[in-house]
């Protein structure tokens, strides 16, 4: 019998990396000597993604888009230590395992995603890992978890792509999955969670 399954988003999602990435981009802007409005910058990356607010900068700036993902996974990277867990993730990865609901992460972050989430302690709880590093087209084309549905013959029914941007509603609509979102609104396709101890109210009594 197939069980439910979660595929989670990485930044934003189950860890809080908003001090770093702030902190890259005002060396991006600063290293390519453009103007920033800082407002508009990190309301953009919420609402979107920093890589949409990349491809935009790519365009404007006639600077190749993969120069600056180059940039940005670098430096993120190396502040990989101000990453912490978000309010109630452990608390709901331990509900996961207790239940039997298989875990996996697909995130555009790199190579160095399985080593922050040993550091904090929750590797244990994923059955993969995928990252940038896979080499899979970004989000919201869904091929990462088209990966994982047929790999692991996962149930779409019973799937989920937890996230926190539109572009991880629309990863899951286009993989013909269901979504849960910390910032999205409630449709036909998602359900809007104000944190993570909702995942276990919504999946207690399954």
């Amino acid at each position: 019998m197939k069980t439910v399954s979660f595929i989670w988003d990485f930044d934003g999602t189950l860890v809080e990396s908003y001090d770093a990435i702030r902190q890259v981009l005002i060396l991006l802007y600063d290293t390519y000597e453009w103007p920033m409005d800082e407002d508009f910058v990190f309301d953009f990356i919420i609402k979107e993604s920093v890589g949409e607010l990349l491809r935009r900068l790519a365009a404007e700036h006639d600077v190749p888009f993969e120069e600056l993902l180059c940039f940005f996974n670098r430096e993120q990277e190396a502040r990989d230590h101000m990453i912490n867990l978000v309010p109630h993730a452990k608390a709901a990865l331990q509900f996961t395992q207790e239940r039997g609901i298989q875990n996996f992460i697909y995130t555009h972050k790199g190579a160095t995603t399985k080593a922050v989430l040993a550091r904090l302690g929750i590797d244990q709880y994923f059955t993969e890992v995928i990252t940038s590093a896979n080499g899979f087209i970004r989000k919201p084309h869904p091929e990462g978890i088209n990966y994982l549905l047929d790999k692991y013959k996962l149930d779409k029914e019973k799937a989920y792509y937890i996230g926190d941007r539109k572009l991880d509603v629309e990863v899951a609509e286009h993989a013909g999955i269901k979504s849960i979102n910390l910032n999205q609104p409630d449709s036909s396709i998602n359900d809007k969670i104000a944190d993570l101890s909702e995942i276990i109210t919504i999946f207690g009594g399954e």
